[in-house]
């Protein structure tokens, strides 16, 4: 903002967004809520809860 009031950003000033994408909420279990990471795994690695993957 200017002494005047008015606004000195950028049109071009880009807005970043953060986080995770969707696609990994198949990788939390929904038990426990541990993010397992790796794709072989059926069980959740903390609690054993099946992951429902294929």
């Amino acid at each position: 903002m200017s002494l005047d009031g008015g606004d000195t950003g950028d049109a071009r000033d880009e807005i970043v967004e953060g986080g995770e994408p969707p696609c990994m909420l198949e990788l939390v279990c929904e038990e426990c809520g541990r993010l397992n990471d790796d794709p072989e795994l059926v069980n959740c690695g903390r609690c054993g809860t099946p992951l429902g993957r294929e």
